[in-house]
């Protein structure tokens, strides 16, 4: 098998049904590991979404956060013969294509550690609310990353022999532990985003990076200061916008992710 879903969950047994329905109908062979993250009551699944998509739930005994539970699942994903992790969260959903397409374009850039996509970020009834698009070569994405992760996380994939050289998730970076999995990757790597969207991703104003965005900027702001390039100007820029970015509100910050979708 060469592709792997993972799937973090915590008390979000709805938005799971609803990204698994979407996996029902993916292309292709692949396996998905669910991670539940210590649910106060324990997240269900299917043994299998249709001939040739095997799913597995790995359950945490409490709630331990996003990266412990990524880990976890990886710990498991790396023991086997995976070539690539997508990545998923619960009440995401995917295009038709999407994992042909990541896979193809890993497969002809071995340089490259990690692809993600545009992503649609839609409220709980799929209406869109704003869509998010990046650099797509890795030297705009290189330029970007002083500024934000601009891979999206849960619309990527990932090759698991460079998991296996850089390593996991680092779980002392609480709500940015893809951006510094991302930065790091980059020191030795390409990265790529495709330039359209293959993946809807809901966004609820509970959800966890919304409900954490003080605690993420501030995680930020600390790999930006770790990752700085004194030769570049975007490091000077990616600190002074993240500070900007404290001072702001979220529903303006909200409001100006609407205006870009018009």
């Amino acid at each position: 098998m060469r592709l792997v879903v993972l799937i973090p969950v915590y008390s979000n047994q709805a938005g799971l049904d609803k990204t698994l329905s979407s996996l029902a109908g993916a292309e292709g062979a692949f396996d998905v590991v669910i991670v539940d993250d210590g649910s106060p009551r324990p997240i269900q699944a299917p043994s299998r979404l249709q001939d040739d998509v095997a799913v597995s739930v790995l359950t945490l005994p409490t709630n331990s956060g996003i990266a412990r539970a990524l880990n976890h699942g990886l710990q498991r994903i790396l023991e086997q013969e995976y070539r690539y992790v997508g990545r998923l969260d619960a009440g995401d959903t995917v295009a038709a294509g999407r994992f042909d397409q990541q896979i193809r374009f890993l497969d002809v850039h071995p340089s490259c550690a990690a692809v993600s996509s545009f992503v649609d970020f839609v409220d709980r009834n799929q209406a869109t609310l704003f869509r998010y698009r990046a650099p797509c070569d890795h030297s705009g994405i290189l330029k970007r990353l002083h500024l934000n992760n601009c891979l999206v996380h849960s619309g990527s994939m990932m090759r698991t022999s460079v998991l296996r050289e850089v390593g996991p998730y680092r779980e002392d970076v609480r709500g940015a532990e893809d951006y510094e999995l991302f930065l790091r990757m980059a020191r030795h790597y390409e990265l790529a985003v495709l330039p359209e969207v293959l993946t809807r991703c809901e966004y609820s104003t509970s959800g966890l990076t919304v409900m954490g965005r003080r605690r993420q900027q501030r995680e930020r702001l600390r790999l930006q200061l770790r990752y700085f390039d004194i030769a570049s100007w975007h490091s000077f820029y990616g600190v002074a916008r993240t500070l900007a970015a404290m001072l702001t509100p979220h529903p303006v910050v909200f409001h100006l992710k609407r205006m870009r979708l018009h």
